[in-house]
């Protein structure tokens, strides 16, 4: 193990506050927290703002707010991999390697954020508000600019933000760093409730949802450097050239990776707009957005896990790493197959209460979305232990690959089978690359995820949704099998010390 010979290393397992178990149920409760502000905030402010500002306004605002979003692109998968690494050189105790990535990470950020918020700034003086806003709207021009500025800067800060409270994660204290970031999007609530309560305009409510940004990052600047003192956080003096250049290539590989998951989820609704009538759009999009639930559960379970996983990694403590993972995928599943069930038999009237009977149900279209996402959620937490592990290269490749083939197949179906073909395209460009191929790779990494055992988790999860399928009345009884099966692999965590 590598060490920079200043500081002795501290007895195994010791590193890390309290127990794996306790850091993974800390982590899943202050991410459920995290959900629960995340919707709040979605059910609250839309009618706020409507009352506050009017359709026009509003609508005004999301458009602005949309447009500056993809600058938090400029990430480029950068956070990913260097927390990773953070991970990786605290688990091995190598402060010098530590403070070396932290430092770089932290600078990089700085400069890359400064120059690109300042050619924005450049390009806002030049460019006409026409180009970001309909030619109905009716909101001033320096508004607007006013506007995106401010909430340019709000998104270019939080890149080095999130190597900030990445720092957390990498030292054991994820529900601390998590609650910190629950802790800007609960400040921009109140800030923005209170503004509008004030009636605050466009360029105040920028504000408000910039100041916690600040805020929390300059406590969490203090603290760490109070707590963690061998970082040097302040000084940034070991920022390195030559380690940052180390990190472009598996950045762009977590990039690649978010691209290509951006591109699948905006280029299918393109797809269907192209091939189909806006109609079909609509119960695409309203379909796809209910199954999702399914995939917001996999990141709850996965990010709480992932740096244990890193960790597990490092220390090459495979029993635990084993025991975890299968911990993870069969939790993830089982979930899944709740949900799945859920929406099988009562999507239809959840489906008419959301949207009050507006759009038509099809069950044929619910059906099969709920067998690709399965598809989905079984082979991306897989994916997730590749990403935790920085194993991630030939991913990139796959996800990329399955993206396109995804686009290609979607198109061919919606021509000749129309919105069922474009969903039945979805699920075939699944099955023929990432839905084999991540496990696959992730036996390349570790040679005790064999075929045998995904089958052995996949087994009771298909034949309980094909049982219940087949014979609805013992759903219940089916459910609870599972919830027993799921069970024994919660008590075998008692390894997880």
């Amino acid at each position: 193990m590598r060490n920079n010979g200043s500081l002795s290393r501290p007895p195994h397992g010791s590193r890390f506050p309290g127990t794996l178990r306790r850091r993974l149920l800390k982590g899943l409760g202050a991410n459920a927290i995290g959900q629960v502000l995340n919707l709040s905030s979605r059910v609250l402010l839309a009618p706020l703002f409507l009352r506050a500002w009017g359709a026009d306004a509003y609508g005004t605002w999301l458009l602005l707010s949309s447009f500056v979003a993809y600058l938090a692109l400029m990430d480029m998968g950068g956070q990913l991999y260097i927390v990773n690494r953070l991970t990786q050189a605290y688990s091995e105790q190598d402060f010098a390697l530590f403070r070396k990535v932290l430092h770089t990470g932290l600078a990089a950020f700085l400069i890359m954020s400064t120059a690109v918020f300042l050619l924005f700034i450049a390009a806002l003086s030049s460019v006409p508000s026409d180009l970001f806003l309909p030619a109905s709207s009716k909101t001033d021009d320096t508004i607007v600019v006013w506007v995106l500025a401010i909430l340019a800067f709000q998104f270019l800060f939080s890149l080095p933000l999130g190597i900030l409270l990445g720092t957390y994660r990498a030292v054991g204290l994820l529900p601390r760093g998590t609650m910190l970031h629950n802790l800007v999007f609960f400040l921009q609530l109140i800030f923005t409730v209170g503004a509008l309560w004030l009636g605050g305009g466009m360029v105040w409510i920028a504000s408000m949802e910039t100041l916690p940004f600040l805020l929390v990052a300059t406590f969490a600047a203090g603290e760490i450097n109070k707590r963690f003192p061998q970082f040097g956080l302040l000084s940034l003096k070991e920022a390195d050239y030559s380690t940052a250049l180390t990190c472009i290539k598996p950045s762009l590989h977590f990039f690649s990776i978010q691209i290509a998951q951006l591109f699948s989820i905006q280029g299918m609704v393109l797809i269907v707009g192209a091939v189909l009538a806006p109609l079909q759009v609509v119960i695409f999009s309203t379909i796809r957005t209910m199954v999702a639930a399914m995939r917001q559960l996999l990141g709850f379970i996965t990010l709480s896990a992932w740096p244990e996983l890193t960790r597990l990694d490092v220390e090459q403590e495979t029993d635990k790493l084993f025991v975890m993972f299968r911990t993870i995928i069969r939790s993830t599943l089982v979930v899944a197959a709740v949900i799945i069930v859920t929406l099988y038999f009562f999507g239809g009237t959840i489906y008419r209460l959301w949207l009050g009977g507006t759009v038509a149900y099809q069950q044929t279209i619910m059906d099969l979305f709920l067998v690709y996402a399965f598809e989905l959620v079984f082979w991306t937490v897989c994916s997730h232990l590749l990403m935790a592990t920085n194993k991630h290269h030939t991913l990139a490749k796959v996800v990329l690959g399955s993206s396109l083939l995804m686009i290609a197949l979607a198109y061919l179906g919606g021509q000749y089978f129309g919105l069922r073909g474009i969903v039945a395209g979805m699920i075939a460009s699944d099955l023929l690359l990432p839905f084999w191929l991540v496990p696959y790779l992730v036996n390349r990494y570790q040679k005790r995820f064999s075929m045998r055992f995904f089958l052995k988790e996949l087994a009771p999860i298909i034949g309980s949704l094909i049982g219940a399928v087949l014979m609805p009345w013992l759903t219940p009884l089916i459910l609870l099998l599972l919830s027993a099966w799921w069970a024994s692999s919660i008590r075998s965590m008692a390894i997880l010390k």
